[in-house]
């Protein structure tokens, strides 16, 4: 009998060691399988996905020539071992004025580049001349002249190149002057912007059709006083006027009539000559 259960206990044991091994066969063989698919696609991807042509659509200032020499990608490349997001964030910090880059795959072989171009909407003084800024802040150019451009003072941007959005929370001034920026662009109101003063960030001097000087104050209640200034010039003002407008400490909107001259003095915090009995004059 014991001889009997001996005899079971050994076959039990090696039917499991047999088992055991079936099991160790198979899974060797599911990885081989999966490291076979892999090298198939990464063969198939190196060798077979190359990029053989570059178009581009959309481009006004810069050629296509400029776009593809600027690109991270080259022709002979593998057509998707590469970062879509990087390489288009490279190449609009490379090219200023690009705004947005799209980079499609088309099989069997070819990137389709489509970028939008952005343009300067204010020009702001530094020492070696202006930086253009785009509305969504991106610095587009330095040491530039003005133009027609408005202009923008109290704020120093030099450490920010071409290529590169204002850094919001590091400096007062130009978290303020993107604030504006976007505020006006909101309200419809960028296309006739003469000047931004950020020389004092308790009184805020925006410029509006070459014949207002908007003293918004504080940006507290940006959005509220532009549009209500829009809303009086456009309904209550008419086109001779030419003045100042500013909010009392009860937060009413007055009109002070005043010379373009003065008006213009404004932007860059030269203080123009008023009526001494004007609170708000200085």
């Amino acid at each position: 009998m014991k001889r009997r259960r001996r005899k079971q206990k050994t076959l039990g044991q090696q039917q499991r060691h047999v088992n055991r091994r079936q099991r160790f066969f198979h899974a060797v063989g599911r990885v081989m399988f999966i490291g076979i698919l892999l090298a198939a696609a990464i063969l198939a991807l190196t060798v077979f996905f190359k990029v053989n042509t570059i178009s581009v659509e959309g481009a006004m200032r810069y050629s296509a020539e400029e776009i593809v020499a600027n690109l991270d990608v080259k022709v002979g490349d593998n057509l998707y071992l590469w970062n879509k997001v990087r390489v288009s964030d490279t190449l609009m910090e490379r090219l200023p004025y690009l705004e947005s880059v799209q980079i499609r795959r088309r099989l069997p072989d070819t990137l389709v580049v489509t970028v939008t171009e952005g343009s300067p909407v204010v020009a702001v003084r530094t020492e070696g001349g202006y930086r253009y800024l785009s509305k969504y802040g991106k610095v587009l150019e330095q040491n530039a002249q003005s133009g027609d451009l408005p202009t923008v003072s109290g704020v120093s941007l030099a450490q920010v190149p071409p290529g590169l959005m204002i850094a919001t929370g590091e400096d007062a001034h130009a978290d303020a002057l993107l604030e504006i920026l976007q505020t006006l662009d909101a309200a419809d109101m960028l296309d006739e912007l003469r000047f931004i003063n950020l020389h004092d960030l308790t009184d805020v001097r925006i410029g509006y059709e070459g014949r207002f000087d908007i003293r918004i104050g504080t940006l507290d209640e940006l959005t509220y006083r532009l549009r209500f200034a829009k809303t009086v010039i456009e309904e209550e003002l008419v086109a001779s006027d030419v003045g100042r407008l500013y909010w009392d400490a009860q937060d009413r909107l007055h009109f002070v009539p005043d010379t373009a001259e003065n008006v213009a003095a404004s932007a860059a915090d030269i203080e123009p000559v008023n009526d001494p009995s004007d609170p708000n004059g200085t």
